[in-house]
C-alpha cells in the first residue's frame, strides 16, 4: 500500500512489477540494516526474479489467501493494463498508518525510488544478481517458482541470524 501511496503522490501509476521490486529491495535493504524485513513475507525466485508471495498474491486478488489472512476488500483499486498486467492507485493510506515504523516507510520509499529511476533492464540485472535468487533459481522451468534463503539476503549470508527472523514472522 505504502508504494501505491507513494505512486500516486507523484500522480504516477504503479504495476505489480514495481510494486514487488520495491518490496523485495525494501526488505533487504532493512533486514541487512536493522535486523528484520519490512514484510516478512516469503520470497520465490521466479523467472521475473526475487517475488514476495503473499504480495504477490494480494496483487493477483488471489481469493485463497486473502481467505486465509481473513482479508475482505484489498485498501487499493486494481485496473487491468492488458495482458495480464494491473495498475493500483487509490490506496487507503490509513490501513497501513498504525502497521509500518517509521524505517519501514522510508526503506518502501528508498525502494520504490530506486525502481522508479532505473529501467526495467537495470532492475531485472539488480535482481537478478542478487545471491538469494541465483541459488534457488532452477531455470529449466521457466514458469517456476523456487523458495529464496532469507539467510543469502544478509549481507554477508547469515543463517542464524535467519532462523531469528523465520521464527519472528511465525509469531508475530
Amino acid at each position: 500500500m505504502h508504494v501505491i501511496a507513494l505512486a500516486q503522490k507523484d500522480d504516477e501509476t504503479v504495476g505489480h512489477y514495481d510494486i514487488l521490486k520495491s518490496i523485495f529491495l525494501a526488505d533487504k535493504s532493512h533486514l541487512n540494516e536493522y535486523g528484520r524485513p519490512v514484510t516478512f513475507d516469503n520470497y520465490v525466485a521466479m523467472r521475473a526474479g526475487p517475488v514476495p508471495s503473499l504480495a504477490y498474491d494480494f496483487l493477483k486478488e488471489d481469493k485463497r489467501a486473502l481467505s486465509r489472512n481473513r482479508i475482505g476488500n484489498l485498501p487499493w483499486d486494481r485496473a487491468s493494463a492488458g495482458s495480464g498486467r494491473y495498475y493500483y492507485s487509490n490506496p487507503d493510506i490509513v490501513a497501513c498508518d498504525g502497521v509500518l515504523s517509521d524505517s519501514d516507510k522510508d526503506a518502501l520509499s528508498d525502494a520504490y525510488g530506486t525502481v522508479r529511476n532505473s529501467t526495467f533492464a537495470e532492475i531485472r540485472e539488480l535482481t537478478h544478481a542478487e545471491p538469494a535468487y541465483i541459488e534457488a533459481w532452477d531455470d529449466r522451468e521457466s514458469r517456476g517458482a523456487f523458495d529464496m534463503s532469507i539467510g543469502m539476503l544478509f549481507d554477508p549470508p547469515d543463517f542464524e541470524q535467519a532462523e531469528a527472523v523465520a521464527f519472528l514472522s511465525k509469531h508475530m
